[in-house]
């Protein structure tokens, strides 16, 4: 005898964190899109005035004891105290959430004290939690940059996902002409697209599900992460859209074939072939390494406004996996600046450790001038005087003349 079950009306419920001045300014955006109703934004900041600004629903202000409202001032430690001291207000609004997005800035004060400290919440109240943070343009100076990089070190080991967004990166892939906040609308949209995606995928019954569980598992897998949207419009070709999808410009660059595990959702119209759907299967089979957990989901949106939609999250990427040039470079970012002084002592104690000598060829005496003769026969052309003259003063040869 079968027994017919009751559907479960619920849904997983996301919360979304804008950390920050930067992750509020995303909250805002997002605030502004048509985002599902069990999608829940916050904005936290330490500096109030900003706060006020915020257009979500959900405001949070850290830390009114230690920074009375006006900011972290730039320093990590404040940020982090700040929200140590609102660790209550913090733990309500995850425990409340079955998955936990942090997006913020690092390089500052609040974003890149706290954000850390959030995610530690969410790993011990056992949260899958993504953080897609951004760091500074280059030209925001080494200390920035320094600091950008110590605090993802330490988002590393809480998170279970981390997406780095490059500020720089906004420059090599956006028209130059593109205005400063077009070019960080263009960013935050990497979120808010996923963020539609995935909110559709594991809430809604596909024709090859995705639930939450099968989330969770994948990013499981600590460590860097890539995420990216990428719509097929009539006609475009496929191998392309999911290339886009897979590599994002605005994305740190990585190593996909390092990646532990990847979830892939397919929304498409009930048009889509057959063909469609192995093609992209058996490309991300190409892209990700062989062992990894590839789960890939369909879900049918006859209203769709194109062909098919593809959202992809690869996770479990090892630091190693990031792209040389890039490593590179912030190898020099944090290191110039702390061991400059150090290298240019040590090659100047090379210098004076090392005895001096003179190349005797280059000083052959066939060269060497005296300088009196020298002075001598230049007089002697200036005034035209015989030679044996010039021994006389000139006082005593002026009176004899």
């Amino acid at each position: 005898m079968f027994e017919l079950l009751t559907p479960n009306e619920q849904t997983p419920r996301i919360t979304v964190f804008g950390v920050g001045g930067c992750g509020c300014n995303t909250i805002n955006q997002l605030s502004q899109s048509a985002v599902a109703d069990n999608v829940q934004l916050v904005a936290v900041n330490t500096d109030a005035q900003s706060l006020t600004l915020s257009q979500c629903s959900t405001r949070l202000q850290i830390g009114q004891q230690v920074t009375k409202g006006l900011g972290a001032g730039a320093r990590p430690q404040k940020g982090y105290e700040a929200a140590k001291e609102s660790d209550t207000d913090i733990r309500d609004l995850i425990e409340q959430a079955d998955v936990v997005f942090i997006t913020g800035g690092m390089g500052g004060g609040t974003g890149t004290g706290a954000i850390p400290f959030m995610a530690s919440i969410a790993a011990e109240l056992n949260k899958p939690l993504v953080a897609v943070v951004t760091t500074p343009f280059s030209i925001e100076g080494h200390q920035r940059s320094k600091i950008a990089r110590a605090g993802i070190d330490q988002l590393m080991q809480q998170a279970d996902a981390v997406i780095v967004l490059p500020n720089d990166k906004l420059l090599e892939a956006l028209d130059k002409k593109i205005s400063l906040v077009n070019a960080f609308y263009q960013s935050n949209g990497i979120l808010q697209d996923v963020l539609q995606g995935l909110t559709t995928t594991i809430s809604q019954a596909g024709l090859i599900n995705i639930d939450l569980n099968d989330f969770v598992e994948v990013i499981s897998h600590h460590g860097r992460a890539a995420m990216g949207v990428a719509k097929q419009m009539q006609g475009d070709d496929l191998q392309l859209t999911i290339n886009n999808a897979l590599k994002n410009p605005l994305l740190e660059q990585i190593d996909l074939t390092k990646a532990k595990g990847a979830i892939v959702s397919v929304m498409a119209t009930d048009q889509i072939e057959l063909s469609q759907y192995n093609c992209i299967g058996a490309t991300l089979q190409q892209q990700l390494d062989p062992d990894a957990l590839v789960i890939i989901g369909l879900t049918l949106v006859p209203e769709l406004d194109c062909e098919l939609e593809l959202m992809v999250i690869a996770t479990g990427i090892s630091d190693e996996s990031l792209d040389k040039v890039s490593k590179a470079d912030d190898a020099h970012i944090q290191i110039t600046s702390i061991v400059e002084d150090e290298t240019l002592n040590k090659d100047s104690k090379k210098e004076l450790a090392k005895p001096v000598t003179v190349n005797k060829a280059r000083f052959d005496t066939s060269e060497l001038l005296n300088l009196h003769d020298f002075l001598k026969e230049k007089s002697a052309r200036a005034i035209n005087l015989p030679e044996e003259e010039l021994d006389i003063p000139t006082y005593t040869r002026k009176q004899t003349c």
